[in-house]
């Protein structure tokens, strides 16, 4: 009854606040369903996300939704990993599917009233090293469609990579005056780096540029769907100076959570924004203000001195 209850939720509420295009929620609502039935890992991960969700919803049954979805994570997570090490032409789109459900448990059971586990473990325990593991997870989505795009593009799954197939690489990224001017200041942070980090830091830029820009030029896509791809786009070499505390890298950090603050209205990401910047303002300490003021302006929305 248990699972009864949170497969109902999914299909009739949790799908709704998934994405914004009618045509992706209905996708995930009926296809995805379908896709789980034949996949067990993609059912639990249904699983567990609904439950996270409830657990938010009802807060009075917050312990016991918890543990439901703790449990068929692990579950879904485990048959996953067995799954994908051999990915094909047939199961990719439930991998997928998985991949694309999987950022919400880390987005929605970080703790706001603690730092930040997304990146790095302020605290260097097992715990916060466990929720870690849940990005670098969805960031195999990367490998997962270039491996397997022909299949993808062709499948079930199509309509999510619709408004992007056709986007051209190597566009400008335009950006309104003011940010423009925002990102030029920024890279000055690291003028006097070894060319090795300017290098990595300068593509993060560039990337980052890329996600506010695509806001801007192309409204019409998914909003979430463009902030979250930020977390896929960035290179290994970078995640590895942001896990170093490289300050420099911190600092290109604090400007994403500019574009994630947007995405304040989504059930999982209410005050992650300003729980994430504040997790980098603590790990950067002082010296760095020239750079911080615009972030914390526009993140929690006051002036600094």
């Amino acid at each position: 009854m248990q699972d009864l209850e949170l497969l109902h939720f999914y299909t009739t509420t949790y799908s709704d606040n998934f994405f914004e295009d009618p045509k992706l929620i209905d996708m995930y609502r009926t296809t995805v369903v379908q896709l789980a039935f034949e996949y067990p890992f993609l059912m639990h991960e249904i699983m567990a996300a609904a439950a996270l969700n409830l657990a938010m919803l009802r807060p009075q049954k917050r312990a016991s939704y918890r543990h439901l979805s703790d449990t068929h994570a692990a579950t879904g997570l485990s048959l996953f990993q067995a799954e994908i090490s051999n990915l094909n032409e047939h199961n990719c789109h439930a991998c997928l599917a998985f991949s694309s459900l999987i950022f919400t448990n880390a987005w929605a059971s970080q703790d706001i009233n603690k730092p930040s586990t997304l990146f790095f473990s302020p605290s260097g325990d097992q715990e916060d090293i466990e929720q870690i593991r849940w990005i670098k997870l969805q960031r195999g989505t990367k490998v997962l469609i270039s491996s397997q795009w022909q299949s993808l593009v062709n499948g079930p799954l199509a309509a999510v990579f619709v408004p992007w197939k056709d986007l051209d690489p190597n566009r400008s990224d335009p950006l309104p005056e003011d940010e423009e001017r925002r990102f030029r200041e920024l890279a000055e942070s690291w003028s006097a780096a070894p060319e090795d980090k300017r290098n990595i830091l300068d593509e993060a830029l560039k990337q980052t540029r890329r996600i506010f820009s695509t806001l801007i030029e192309f409204p019409e896509q998914s909003k979430i769907e463009i902030i979250m791809t930020w977390l896929t786009i960035i290179s290994d070499d970078y995640l590895e100076l942001l896990e170093q505390k490289y300050p420099q890298a911190v600092l290109i950090v604090m400007y994403y959570c500019v574009v994630l603050q947007r995405l304040e209205s989504v059930w999982w990401m209410k005050g992650k924004a300003e729980n994430l910047l504040q997790t980098m303002i603590d790990v950067l300490g002082s010296g760095w203000e020239r750079w911080t003021r615009w972030p914390i302006e526009k993140v929690f929305n006051r002036q600094v001195q």
